[in-house]
This record gives C-alpha cells, structure tokens and sequence, in this order.
C-alpha cells in the first residue's frame, strides 16, 4: 500500500478527513492508491468530496463501526471511503466521474443522510483488485450489478 505526502494535498484534503472516530491520526495511514484516484476525481471535477469519516466511513480500526469482517473499510485492508460531493450535479453525471476514476469497488447510496437530509447520491468507493459495483436499495438490501 503507498503512503500519502500530506504536506503535498493541504489544498483538498487533510488526514482527519479519513480518520476512524475513535482513532484519532489513524487517517494518516489510508490506502494512498485510492486516495490519489480521490484527490484525481476532487481536480478533475472541481467538486468537494465530504468524506463520511465522522461515521466511520473511512478507517475502521478495529471494526467498531458495523462493517463485515473483510470489509475494505478496515485498518487491515488499506481503508474505504464513503462520501458524497458538494454539488448541484446530476446524480448520473455524479456517478459517471465516480466510475472513470476507476475505483475497484463503488456503491451506490440514495437512502443517506447528510445534516438530516437525504443525499440525492452518495458514494462507497476502495481500491479492490478486481471489479465490484453495487446499489443500496435500502438498509441492508443490496443489488450486486456487476463483479468478476
């Protein structure tokens, strides 16, 4: 797994950003291959990404927050990041800049909050080897669309 030169992304992001919670620093130590298709999506599309970390939707240490033993979110696996963009864009517009980022793993979300709100999209993304899309439908249903 490749590190990150922090001190070479002050301009988009900061490591709390991908933090676990009850960990805090652990962002330092995220998957630095997603992390530069994330800093290459939040340039190429001029959109704030707004990481989920604050729920555990970046680096699970030690798999406090619900997600499955091999979960790519996890401290062991390199991390996962959840999130949504800062943007008026079409949800499908939205999705297709996710998709050319070439993320291993995305998932698609429409029941997330945000502020109390529902996002009209928001995003699961990791650096798996081999490709894997999927939908939430709702809490727990998943519509696997394509894998290998």
């Amino acid at each position: 797994m490749n590190s990150i030169n922090w001190d070479h992304v002050k301009d988009f992001f900061k490591p709390r950003e991908f933090d676990d919670p009850h960990y805090p620093g652990s962002g330092k130590n995220f998957n630095g291959a997603l992390f530069a298709k994330l800093y290459s999506l939040r340039k190429r599309t001029g959109w704030p990404i707004i990481t989920h970390y604050g729920v555990g939707g970046c680096i699970d240490v030690d798999g406090r927050w619900g997600h499955s033993p091999n979960s790519y979110h996890l401290l062991k696996n390199g991390g996962a990041c959840d999130f949504h963009f800062d943007t008026d864009a079409d949800p499908r517009k939205q999705y297709r800049m996710v998709e050319e980022a070439l993320f291993g793993g995305i998932g698609v979300y429409y029941t997330w909050l945000w502020d109390g709100k529902l996002l009209p999209i928001a995003f699961h993304v990791d650096d798996r080897p081999r490709i894997q899309r999927w939908v939430c439908r709702n809490k727990g249903e998943y519509l696997y669309l394509l894998g290998r």
